[in-house]
């Protein structure tokens, strides 16, 4: 039984080897699996930010997380080689609509399945267990996240895009690095506070 509705191509990129990152000396390994109620369930009670990246707390999202269509094909859960979580991913995609628009744009994930030749754009979001900010992994981490959503999605888009608040310059450094350069901004409120969010993109080919 398919129990992630992916077809065995998709499910087998989950059995990859570990991809590994080099943590103060230490080398750790980890993988990138399908999200699940126990994973989402420890970002949402145990995953604190300090000061004001208490924003990213996933507490704040806690609906999105336990939304179980999204487990495998949108929320991904980073392990360590012990299946420790140590991270997670999102993907969504996206049409192009005005920058005003009370549209969003977002697309289904079924819709970009049964959709290879649309023009959607790829959104992507990451996050490190607490402990792990500020390591010096972030390049690492974000590169090979961005390469495991492009090759599971088959995705074919000229660039691949992000959000990140503009107070948060230690991600907009890491991704820059990665070779993201900001392409607009926008107002956003997150947990009762108004946010300026800098909207960032990769150029893949």
């Amino acid at each position: 039984m398919d129990i992630y509705g992916l077809g065995s191509r998709r499910y087998n990129i989950f059995k990859a080897v570990y991809i590994c990152l080099n943590i103060e000396g230490d080398s750790v390994k980890f993988r990138i699996v399908p999200n699940n109620r126990e994973y989402a369930q420890q970002m949402i009670d145990k995953w604190k930010y300090d000061g004001e990246y208490a924003i990213y707390d996933y507490a704040n999202e806690a609906e999105e997380l336990l939304e179980e269509k999204s487990w495998g094909s949108e929320r991904f859960a980073v392990l360590d080689d012990k299946n420790e979580l140590i991270g997670e991913l999102t993907v969504e995609f996206f049409r192009s609509v005005g920058k005003d628009s009370e549209d969003d744009g977002y697309v289904e994930i079924e819709t970009v399945r049964n959709n290879p030749e649309a023009a959607y754009e790829m959104w992507i979001g990451f996050g490190l267990k607490p402990e792990l900010t500020g390591k010096g992994i972030g390049k690492q981490f974000v590169t090979e996240c961005i390469n495991f959503a492009v090759d599971f999605h088959k995705y074919r888009g000229q660039y691949v895009r992000l959000g990140v608040a503009k107070f948060n310059q230690r991600a907009e450094k890491v991704y820059k690095r990665v070779g993201f350069s900001i392409f607009d901004s926008c107002e956003a409120e997150i947990d009762g506070k108004k946010i300026e969010i800098l909207w960032m993109r990769k150029r893949l080919w």
